[in-house]
């Protein structure tokens, strides 16, 4: 067998593998393509998940109603932005044991429970208010994280950004801090009447 019969095998075998795929072609028409969404589309699906009252944990108590849980999620979101929060267990563990004062805002649909079940007592021989809100996707948007956090802390006094040589503070951030301070006062007397 020559070159000649070589090809004529390969032009026999061609075209049944043509007809074969054909139908797969065809089939493969059919399907749309799906369309993948942008980041602005991904950042407008941040809904929070209402979580009923029964998959909370036991020991979440005091708990926020659904108006003070606004209150709070509005006093987290203000203190991110001014540089007075402190975000997730170890941070929130380290500033207690500093010393640091502030109201603590803990999540109460975080599994494993265990996880939080330290920071109320060590909350409580600080001298530290502390309030449970219903949930950790809410905590995390109102802490400006993408994630969902299990537990902040608002200290009163935040963190001083760093200003450079020939720069001045802006004018805008003391009345940011003055609102903040006033909101601040006002949660703390709410959360310490629970």
């Amino acid at each position: 067998m020559g070159k000649s019969s070589k090809r004529t095998l390969d032009a026999e075998a061609a075209p049944s593998s043509d007809a074969a795929a054909a139908p797969v072609a065809e089939a493969m028409e059919v399907d749309e393509p799906v369309a993948k969404k942008s980041k602005k589309d991904k950042d407008g699906d941040k809904e929070v998940k209402e979580v009923p009252v029964e998959a909370l944990s036991a020991i979440a108590k005091p708990l926020a109603g659904k108006k003070a849980g606004k209150k709070v999620l509005k006093l987290v979101k203000k203190a991110s932005k001014s540089r007075h929060l402190k975000r997730g267990v170890k941070e929130v563990v380290k500033s207690v044991r500093k010393g640091e004062k502030g109201i603590i805002v803990l999540a109460a649909d975080i599994s494993p429970v265990d996880i939080l079940t330290h920071i109320p007592l060590l909350a409580e021989e600080a001298n530290c208010p502390y309030i449970w809100v219903t949930s950790k996707e809410a905590l995390g948007l109102a802490s400006s994280t993408k994630r969902p956090t299990s537990c902040v802390m608002v200290a009163k006094v935040g963190m001083k950004k760093k200003v450079k040589e020939g720069e001045t503070e802006k004018e805008g951030l003391a009345e940011v801090e003055a609102e903040f301070q006033e909101l601040y006062t006002e949660m703390e007397a709410e959360v310490a009447e629970l």
